[in-house]
């Protein structure tokens, strides 16, 4: 009986330790672009303003921090955020502190999609696929 129960808990263990999925590090640079469309401008391609470099600088378990900068009407933006990486290893989420929200997806170590999103009359999404910066 004591063999069953002890096999009965290797098991349970086990399969705890392969369902929680490891934390990757988003520590360091990340630029890339993409598209977008603007409440007020429409459809956005890539190359207009839509640069974004994302730097994120302290990750502390699935908890992380930084500063991005991106253009605005030809001016570079550098605004902080706050993030979180969500139980499955590969969605984060992110508060930024001007405005806005991002929601991403870890694609491999190197390289991630962040979608932006803010609401409101000056509403506006994009899509921007971040390849990591070598240092």
């Amino acid at each position: 009986m004591k063999t069953i129960w002890f096999f009965g808990l290797l098991a349970f263990v086990l399969a705890a330790t392969a369902s929680a999925a490891e934390i990757p590090s988003l520590v360091g640079s990340w630029a890339g672009a993409g598209p977008g469309y603007n409440a007020a401008a429409g459809y956005i391609d890539e190359g207009v303003y839509c640069n974004l470099t994302f730097n994120v600088t302290e990750q502390n378990g699935r908890l992380f921090n930084g500063e991005m900068t991106y253009q605005l009407d030809g001016v570079d933006i550098v605004e902080g955020f706050a993030g979180a990486i969500a139980s499955d290893g590969e969605t984060f989420y992110v508060a930024e502190f001007i405005s806005g929200y991002d929601v991403g997806t870890i694609i491999s170590e190197d390289e991630i999609e962040v979608i932006y999103f803010q609401e409101g009359e000056a509403g506006e999404i994009f899509v921007k696929t971040l390849r990591r910066v070598a240092e």
